[in-house]
């Protein structure tokens, strides 16, 4: 608002001026002329002035033509010019913008002078900018929650949520995801892994003693003849046991085509289809679905997950290391200076920027160029003169003062050298 009156009073102040100089040229032209009589030099002020007036009159027409019929004579011709011209100028002005200032060309070029992975890590890496964000996050995510905390929206939220759920085919989409994940035998890696980790399990000392503890409990007697004779039967036994499990791990581990891996591969496709297509296999899926929906440690459990989660995050103000808003002061420094000291992502991120912009240009800067076009057809003229007069009316009030100038002294040079003529 106060960059609008000061706008406002330049341009009244422009125009008292080029007024004033016109009434100045005025006043001179009548002193000159009453006293022209007894001296005849005033003449020549008397031809400037004239002129001046000529000059400034016309030149006031002229700039009062662009925006206004001057003195509300609307049978004028080519006056009011904007406002009669409003359509056209509004897209003149946005065929302009398009042709001149969004081009893939001149924003691609933009871009790369900006470069914005480096503006990225330099904004990331003053602290305040980082404190702002994490303040802004921590205030959202403490009003969104206290927000939430309604019992009406809790209801509806629990009662939607459980509604969802009791009509989702849990079973169906668990076969979906079991198929993506079994898709080109992805489910193997899983096992390998399994089997590494048995197949390490098996080396250790502790395991073997277990299983020789299971085999001396499940054999009474062997334990009894081993401890008797001192012959570590159980021991012996642990250790073949052992060693057969080793031994088939391996092979399976090394074998893609082995019998087990058929056999795995069987199973789980089995379970897939039957997820799919066995009802009752279906049913205790759902059965289970239910229980959990319906069972009140299940809500009391997630209540009081709620609960913690809400108080951790909502003191907004918090500074302690372990609160929202330092957590995420230091994620957004370590992410500015891990992207300022690694050079090759820079450019990526530049790289992705550049190659995305053209075709982000050409989709969107003609609906631009209609935002503006609709936007100044959507002004009623008197606020298109007021807004295009406040910006630009100062300078044209200096058209009025060169003009009475100019002509002031145009005059005086057309009326020496007709002088001179005779």
């Amino acid at each position: 608002m106060e960059e609008t009156e000061l706008r406002d009073a330049r341009l009244r102040q422009m125009k008292w001026r080029a007024s004033g100089l016109l009434v100045l040229a005025g006043v001179i032209y009548v002193a000159a002329e009453s006293l022209r009589g007894q001296y005849s030099w005033l003449y020549w002020f008397s031809i400037t002035a004239e002129a001046a007036m000529v000059g400034a009159i016309a030149d006031w027409f002229a700039v009062t033509a662009l925006f206004h019929h001057p003195f509300g004579l609307r049978f004028i011709p080519h006056t009011a010019i904007i406002p009669r011209n409003k359509a056209r100028i509004a897209t003149g002005l946005s065929a302009f913008i398009q042709t001149n200032f969004l081009t893939s060309a001149a924003v691609v070029q933009r871009i790369r002078d900006f470069r914005p992975a480096r503006t990225l890590y330099g904004w990331l890496l003053r602290a305040e900018n980082a404190e702002a964000v994490a303040t802004y996050v921590a205030r959202l995510t403490a009003y969104g929650l206290n927000a939430l905390d309604d019992e009406r929206v809790r209801h509806y939220l629990q009662q939607t949520i459980a509604r969802q759920l009791q009509n989702a085919d849990v079973a169906g989409a668990a076969a979906q995801l079991l198929d993506v994940l079994t898709e080109n035998k992805r489910h193997h890696e899983l096992l390998d892994a399994a089997l590494r980790a048995l197949d390490e399990v098996l080396a250790r000392a502790e395991t073997q003693a277990y299983i020789a503890g299971e085999v001396a409990k499940s054999a009474p007697l062997l334990k009894w003849l081993s401890d008797w004779l001192q012959l570590k039967l159980d021991d012996r036994a642990a250790l073949k046991i052992v060693e057969v499990a080793v031994k088939k791990i391996s092979e399976v581990r090394h074998d893609q085509d082995h019998e087990l891996r058929k056999r795995f591969d069987a199973f789980v496709s089995q379970f897939i289809a039957r997820l799919k297509t066995d009802d009752a296999l279906r049913d205790k899926v759902h059965r289970l679905r239910d229980e959990a929906l319906e069972s009140p440690a299940l809500g009391r459990y997630i209540g009081g997950l709620w609960s913690e989660f809400r108080e951790w995050l909502a003191a907004e103000h918090d500074r302690r290391p372990a609160s929202l808003h330092q957590r995420v002061t230091a994620m957004l420094e370590s992410l500015g200076r891990t992207l300022r000291a690694d050079r090759e992502i820079q450019q990526w991120i530049d790289e992705q920027i550049l190659r995305a912009a053209p075709a982000l240009v050409e989709e969107h800067r003609a609906k631009i160029g209609r935002f503006i076009e609709d936007q100044i057809m959507g002004w009623q003229e008197e606020k298109l003169v007021v807004e295009l007069e406040r910006h630009i009316g100062p300078d044209l009030q200096y058209i009025r003062i060169n003009g009475t100038l100019v002509g002031g002294l145009a005059g005086l040079i057309i009326a020496a050298l007709t002088q001179l003529a005779r």
